[in-house]
């Protein structure tokens, strides 16, 4: 369900909500590169599986998805929810790619945030540059989000305290920095959900399943080049009937810090709230650091 302070992204508004971002003098980056589909099959990522092998996230009917975020606003457990307590009874602060285009590895990063805060786990503030550093060798180049997940699949994502944000210092590539990462690894592969196809209902079917279960999806959207966190199944209109698409939307965490949208958030609406790729991890190694 919507809040009364949600940042809505829709059909009508998004160019200038989500284009030519600036804060203190800085523009932000976005950095999407559109996966390609036919080199890079659904489930073909070491420890990846597709999402009907992901027998343990069984497929949610949309005509059960008001009642089912109903429930969840009611019990305030959405990951929105999580994320605006989990800082010792604070929210967790957004990450900050500023002017790079290492948005991919921001929104893998932020998912293995959340689902730390799921695990009832210390927050801990990740470091995004890290993964997109040593992936393209330092460069600022554009990735898809399951680039960025695979990694910290591998090799973990260190804290800030070892690599700091937004820093490109090669001496950041040290043994106890990646000792670190592998605390944060997702320790149980992901679920790739499918390229959308037609209507691209099956697609956003399996996102909502995600976003019900309290899986964070990392969302690339091609319309805006760019890749986001995204966190709650909203329904935005319910004079349309549960099953369908186009009566829900989805909640974001954005990669550019708290003064975007509220606080960090959006919620796109219409044909702008299906990704056009979309990974999910299920679970992250247990750290109390």
């Amino acid at each position: 369900m919507l809040r009364a302070d949600d940042f809505l992204i829709t059909d009508d508004n998004y160019r200038s909500v989500c284009f030519d971002q600036t804060a203190d003098g800085e523009r932000f980056a976005m950095g999407l590169i559109p996966r390609n589909y036919s080199a890079v099959p659904v489930g073909s990522l070491e420890g990846s599986v597709t999402f009907g092998d992901a027998v343990d996230v069984p497929m949610i009917p949309l005509a059960e998805w008001p009642d089912r975020i109903a429930d969840k606003v009611a019990a305030k457990s959405q990951l929105s929810d999580i994320r605006n307590y989990a800082n010792n009874g604070q929210p967790i602060p957004s990450l900050d790619q500023g002017s790079r285009g290492y948005c991919w590895s921001h929104s893998a990063t932020a998912a293995a945030i959340l689902l730390r805060a799921v695990a009832g786990m210390p927050y801990v503030r990740l470091s995004a540059y890290a993964v997109a550093c040593i992936i393209k060798n330092y460069r600022d180049q554009g990735g898809w989000g399951a680039q960025g997940l695979d990694f910290i699949r591998e090799r973990g994502v260190p804290s800030v305290e070892f690599w700091a944000e937004k820093s490109v210092d090669r001496s950041n590539d040290n043994p106890a920095t990646w000792e670190n990462a592998a605390l944060h690894k997702v320790s149980e592969g992901f679920i790739d959900l499918d390229e959308p196809q037609y209507d691209r209902r099956l697609t956003f079917q399996q996102v909502g399943t995600c976003l019900l279960s309290n899986i964070p999806v990392v969302g690339d959207f091609n319309w805006w080049g760019h890749s986001v966190c995204l966190m709650d199944l909203v329904d935005v209109d319910s004079s349309k009937p549960a099953t369908d698409m186009r009566r829900y939307g989805v909640r974001i965490w954005n990669s550019w810090r708290d003064s975007w949208g509220t606080n960090g958030t959006g919620v796109l609406t219409g044909s702008k709230a299906v990704p056009d790729g979309a990974t999910a991890p299920r679970s992250i190694a247990l750290s109390d650091k």
